[in-house]
């Protein structure tokens, strides 16, 4: 008589399998597009890794008005913005926002073709990073 395995022994291993994935895909090259929600569970479990580097790509003015905690102000519209991030270090993980996400979504494909392999830019930028009611530092 044949035993089946019963149904939380096949759930239980669909979950592992998934986090499993989940785990690795971050620690794989990654570059994405990512909700508030994700990047701020990044932040939060990478807190204080300086292998994780938090970049505002808006201008000073709208860094000003509110950032998050922690981030560098790279503003996308200078004239060496492209040359300040060939200088950055391949191996660390990017996570990238601005106003509304137009310009870490442009931002992802440059980090792409500077060969960078660990980035995540926030869909909705502030915008929707303040709508989850998540604090900036002002």
């Amino acid at each position: 008589m044949k035993r089946r395995p019963s149904i939380w022994m096949v759930t239980l291993l669909v979950l592992l399998l998934g986090a499993s994935v989940c785990m690795a895909s971050e620690d794989k090259a990654a570059l994405q597009t990512i909700s508030p929600r994700h990047f701020k569970a990044l932040l939060d479990r990478h807190q204080g890794d300086p292998d994780v580097v938090l970049l505002d790509v808006r201008t000073p003015k709208e860094f000003e008005d509110g950032h998050i905690e922690g981030a560098l102000l790279f503003d996308y519209y200078s004239s060496d913005y492209v040359k300040r991030l060939q200088v950055l270090d391949r191996g660390k993980t990017y996570l990238i926002y601005c106003r509304s996400g137009n310009r870490s979504g442009k931002s992802l494909a440059i980090f792409e073709k500077l060969g960078f392999h660990r980035a995540y830019h926030m869909d909705t930028g502030v915008i929707g990073w303040s709508r989850e009611k998540y604090p900036l530092v002002r």
